[in-house]
């Protein structure tokens, strides 16, 4: 059951999460942030769930989280950004999500666009969708599964076997509420920040696979290629054949270790 005590404690923002909608059980945190938005839900709103049964990935994957030990929640943004800004907000997500868990002690490294990575190993991951009117991103929601206080035997039972979770990595149990609190003091603070240079600076910094050979799938062709950083709006740079290019979307499947 959520505390809302122990989460407006820990808030310090002045927009994000200070409306929230909670429910115990929930097909997925962003579909119901899309129902809410047709309502007209205020900015900064976040929807959250002890229990998503039919979470969503990116490219039609699913998010599978055990009830109560994981967080799964999103937030509903109306930023009028240019659609070319829509990878900047899912690079800041995982910057916020990489600065709470550096608080703890605990250090994530970044996989584009949307990976939160420990010890090489999957622990959250991030779903960036919007709408477009008018030459503008009018709607967003920004959709964050993270696995915390998973054991093991859970995650070998119903994940992949390279994820992992908070309490794995460790041994610590985690407040649910106080960790939802500091993700989002830090995602308010990064897009805030209009210092965008220095940002995908920080997100380089803490990139898995910064000038490493990756196998990287685009469409339904797989390449393989060099890693060489993000463009000023959080595209993928990868060198492939000695020849450097671009990509808005795509997602690396391999690492070269």
């Amino acid at each position: 059951m959520f505390n809302l005590n122990y989460y407006k404690e820990n808030l310090t923002t002045d927009i994000f999460g200070q409306s929230i909608q909670y429910y115990p059980d929930l097909d997925s945190t962003n579909t119901k942030s899309w129902e809410s938005i047709s309502e007209n839900m205020e900015n900064g709103t976040v929807v959250i769930t002890d229990n998503q049964t039919a979470g969503r990935g990116r490219q039609s994957n699913t998010w599978i989280s055990i009830p109560g030990k994981s967080l799964t929640f999103s937030i509903i943004l109306y930023p009028n950004a240019l659609p070319n800004q829509i990878n900047l907000y899912s690079l800041f997500a995982g910057l916020a999500i990489t600065d709470c868990l550096i608080e703890n002690n605990i250090q994530a490294r970044l996989k584009w666009p949307n990976d939160i990575i420990i010890n090489k190993k999957k622990v959250g991951g991030i779903l960036c969708e919007s709408k477009i009117s008018g030459g503008l991103i009018k709607s967003m929601v920004i959709g964050i599964g993270l696995n915390v206080n998973e054991n093991i035997t859970e995650l070998q039972k119903e994940f992949h076997p390279n994820a992992t979770s908070l309490q794995i990595e460790s041994g610590k149990q985690y407040q649910l509420e106080v960790l939802l609190a500091s993700i989002l003091n830090h995602l308010e603070y990064r897009i805030k920040n209009k210092d965008t240079k220095s940002q995908l600076s920080d997100w380089e910094k803490r990139c898995a696979h910064l000038k490493q050979e990756v196998t990287f799938s685009s469409g339904n062709e797989i390449v393989n290629g060099v890693f060489n950083g993000l463009s000023s709006t959080g595209q993928a740079i990868i060198t492939i054949n000695n020849e450097e290019l671009t990509f808005d979307s795509g997602e690396i499947v391999e690492i070269d270790d």
